[in-house]
């Protein structure tokens, strides 16, 4: 019926659109009990006509004529557990698809866990291919779809995408698309990170207005009748090795895929192989990718009856070895502490007013690296003098009333993450990439982009991505910037339970798999402090991201309790604010997985203004920076152990006002305190290095 007419229909997408363009209008971009609107310079360029226009999988392109994006105004309206599909009804409002319903952008700005998305449309006039796919980047959380009142199928997860082949239900014209998406939030078992319902009228603390529905972008794709389904890369610093399954060719007869490499100007290197089987090319001179030199490999793949484009990064990740020299104890240091990282039972109360009592209890216990003296007396609030027993390095601060000190290190062998064979000091922030206008949906492709280039142009060159998976485009930008990627599985950020299991290793797997291809991610975060972990046997859990891709470094727990069963790649501590001097060993590198949270809130960009929270606050822009640059000091001191600091975060969210940048990413520093920032990071980076062992 499809093909009947299909060539006589102009490229027009939607039918139902006609008029809808007026009754759209962003809600309020501020928390919904006060006054603010604090819309981003992007979400002010957002036309419901050219929404997110860019083509979603710059990891495997077509030519333009083969792809339709089906972003912009579609029919809405709450619904609910019991309903039936309301197939040829006009539904009671419109959504500015791909943003969340909770969002501003969307033109909703309320929450729903039950939602109804309705779009009738015509096939593009050009699609002239056997078959049509119809693709989600990525809906939060169950799916289930319909097409001219055929179930396509369902999907489960609010992370990956998914895609249907709707050949056999689609026509040329007045095609009625339904999407019914059920989204508990954290009422539910799934992974939703710091996405909560509470949130919208209770705000605060570390968790946000969630994004409920499609967040990512909606498209048609034309393809032929055998074609190319997926490609897998991976590179190190000779070769590629690379795979492609193909749809519709027969397993007795797989079609030979040719892939041509080309390093921008001419082809350097060709392979072929089998439909599903892997080639390994060797790519001479190779011209190898790292965060001072993002180079990209161009990719084409071809069979007989189809062609994609692709793209890859030469690089390797893994762990060196690099020799420690001995650092001799610090003996008593009077005025000085070192908060947190105490052994159980810490602090007891000393029968002697006498620090050397307590250096001489730390001396005398194999768990004590460290330890700080309690001063007695009424100026102190010390009715007797106490001490702490510490492991690890904890951050000093000036305390009159501490006398505090470590026991030093023997000289040792310790791991540091090598990218290309060699070390490179990684100094990032935390990323939650929630936007005000958008939340979990950046309101444009400069937008998406900007969050990554801010960190080459504040001195960085890592993110840490936390509690979300973000578009593909993300970590293009990502690769083509050369920004280093560790990133985060999603937690069930508390409420976990043995039903949360099972979707979490299927959201886990379809992570892995869906970002494999991307050379910016160099470690995978299993988990995240004491969110979910406990559910889980995190060995297991470890060796199955081993398994998935044995080409990356595996953190276990960043800043949680399995942390301390020291398996895979990473020691990773969190402390608040200073940061913390976690130990490298044989085995694992040390990395200060959070840090920092220091806040000055800036009046007109709050989201609930006059009611910003943060780990330390401080009065202005220069105190914040001033601060930073203190901590980044103390992290310099670090480096005989540390290679990996993520400072909490890139922007203020929502009430949490800890950010660089503003939540509608505004400048918070002027350009003199920027530079000096700037060059308070370099100076981490680039300092002075161990010799490799």
């Amino acid at each position: 019926m499809f093909f009947q007419a299909l060539f006589v229909f102009a490229n027009l997408i939607s039918l139902s659109r006609t008029g809808l363009a007026k009754t759209w209008a962003p809600t309020q971009c501020g928390f919904s009990g006060g006054n603010a609107n604090i819309i981003t310079q992007w979400g002010k360029q957002v036309d419901p006509n050219n929404v997110l226009p860019e083509y979603p999988r710059p990891q495997m392109t077509r030519p333009n004529v083969t792809w339709q994006n089906l972003n912009g105004l579609w029919e809405f309206q709450p619904g609910s557990a019991s309903d039936q599909p309301p197939f040829g009804q006009q539904l009671s409002g419109t959504i500015l698809v791909p943003f969340p319903v909770e969002s501003c952008l969307s033109g909703v700005g309320q929450n729903h866990q039950y939602l109804w998305y309705r779009l009738v449309f015509n096939v593009p006039g050009d699609f002239s291919a056997s078959r049509v796919l119809l693709h989600f980047g990525a809906v939060d959380w169950q799916t289930t779809v319909w097409l001219n009142k055929v179930q396509l199928g369902n999907h489960t997860g609010g992370y990956d995408g998914f895609s249907f082949d709707i050949s056999a239900a689609v026509e040329a014209t007045n095609n009625e698309l339904l999407v019914f998406v059920y989204d508990p939030s954290e009422l539910g078992y799934q992974p939703n990170g710091k996405q909560r319902i509470s949130a919208m009228t209770n705000p605060g603390g570390d968790v946000y207005t969630p994004s409920s529905g499609i967040w990512q972008t909606v498209w048609l794709e034309n393809v032929p009748e055998q074609y190319i389904g997926s490609v897998r890369v991976l590179a190190d610093t000779r070769s590629l090795t690379v795979s492609a399954e193909v749809v519709g060719a027969p397993n007795s007869e797989p079609p030979l895929v040719t892939f041509a490499i080309s390093n921008g100007s001419a082809v350097v290197a060709t392979a072929s192989a089998p439909a599903g089987q892997q080639v390994t090319v060797y790519v001479p001179q190779p011209h190898l990718w790292d965060p001072s030199d993002p180079f990209l490999y161009d990719l084409e793949v071809s069979i007989a009856t189809d062609s994609v484009g692709s793209y890859f990064g030469m690089r390797s990740i893994e762990l060196g070895k690099e020799q420690q020299p001995p650092t001799p104890p610090t003996g008593p240091q009077f005025g000085i502490d070192r908060p947190g990282a105490d052994l159980p039972g810490y602090p007891v109360t000393l029968a002697k007013a006498d620090p050397s009592v307590c250096e001489a209890m730390c001396a005398n216990n194999s768990q004590c690296t460290a330890w700080a003296y309690g001063v007695p007396g009424s100026a102190c609030n010390n009715e007797a003098a106490l001490c702490w027993l510490k492991s690890g390095f904890p951050s000093t601060t000036a305390n009159a009333c501490r006398v505090s000190g470590d026991m030093g290190l023997p000289a040792r062998i310790i791991r540091r993450p090598y990218l290309n064979g060699g070390f490179l000091f990684l100094a990032g922030w935390l990323d939650q990439s929630f936007w005000p206008d958008g939340q979990y949906t950046a309101p444009t492709d400069e937008a998406l982009a900007f969050d990554i280039q801010a960190v080459k142009t504040y001195g960085l060159n890592t993110i840490r991505l936390h509690q979300k998976v973000n578009p593909e485009r993300w970590y293009y930008h990502a690769d083509r910037l050369g920004v280093v990627v560790l990133q985060d599985m999603v937690q069930k950020y508390g409420g976990a339970s043995a039903a949360t299991v099972p979707v979490f290793i299927q959201d886990l797997q379809a992570m892995i798999a869906g970002r494999y291809n991307h050379p910016c991610i160099i470690q995978w975060e299993t988990f995240n402090e004491g969110d979910c972990v406990d559910v889980f046997n995190a060995t297991q859990v470890v060796e199955l991201v081993q398994a998935l891709d044995p080409s990356r470094l595996v953190d276990t727990n960043s800043g949680g309790p399995a942390n301390n069963l020291y398996i895979a790649d990473v020691n990773d501590i969190h402390t608040y604010p200073y940061p913390g001097h976690p130990l490298a060993s044989d085995t694992q590198y040390a990395m200060v997985g959070e840090y920092g949270g220091i806040g000055a809130f800036v009046a007109g960009h709050e989201w609930n203004p006059g009611q910003c929270q943060t780990y330390l606050h401080v009065n202005t822009p220069a105190d914040e920076a001033d601060t930073y640059i203190a901590m980044v000091g103390q992290l310099q001191s670090f480096k005989t152990d540390v290679s990996c600091c993520i400072y909490t975060q890139i922007t203020d969210l929502e009430m949490e006002c800890d950010g660089i940048l503003n939540y509608d990413r505004t400048a918070k520093f002027d350009a003199n305190q920027t530079a000096f920032i700037v060059a308070a990071n370099q100076k981490l980076i680039y300092g002075s290095q161990l010799p490799v062992a």
